[in-house]
């Protein structure tokens, strides 16, 4: 099987239906995954999709952290941590919206800080190519604020994220 195929299986079994939301998103977003190998078999990956924050007209590159996932027999052994570790470590900004509460505290481990996403207008802004908002139409359930994770940008309590992926 090549990567790619690896990568759509783990990331059915976790998430998807194979829908034409899981199929868009491989075809838009492949190139962005991030994932960790064992024995050649991918066992953890997630997207690592560009965007931008925008802070009073202040623009910098930001990552959007979308579909976590380790492989069910390879849970419990620190791999995603490892792949954290290697792929967010740069002094960039990422942040992601957790799937569950009971993920929260695996991300505060990881280096994030919960805030709060909304579609209000606040300081902090985050942009996204047509790619996303395309993918975004086909799955957001539009809530005024949510739970987002953040890592690299410490002053922020507050991120406007219009198009979110669900």
């Amino acid at each position: 099987m090549t990567d790619r195929q690896q990568c759509e299986k783990l990331y059915l079994d976790a998430f998807g239906d194979g829908g034409e939301f899981d199929k868009l998103l491989f075809d838009l977003f492949f190139d962005n995954v991030e994932m960790l190998k064992k024995d050649g078999i991918v066992v953890a990956m997630y997207f690592k999709i560009p965007c931008i924050l925008n802070i009073g007209g202040q623009r910098q590159k930001a990552y959007y952290i979308y579909a976590v996932t380790t492989h069910n027999d390879y849970r419990h052994q620190g791999l995603m941590s490892r792949l954290f570790e290697c792929t967010t470590n740069e002094p960039l900004l990422h942040f992601l919206k957790p799937s569950s509460e009971g993920v929260i505290n695996f991300y505060k481990q990881a280096g994030f800080k919960q805030i709060i996403g909304t579609r209000e207008n606040c300081e902090a802004v985050i942009e996204v190519d047509d790619n996303f908002k395309k993918l975004s139409k086909l799955c957001d359930k539009p809530v005024a604020d949510y739970p987002i994770m953040i890592k690299g940008f410490n002053d922020l309590d507050r991120l406007a994220f219009e198009y979110t992926l669900e």
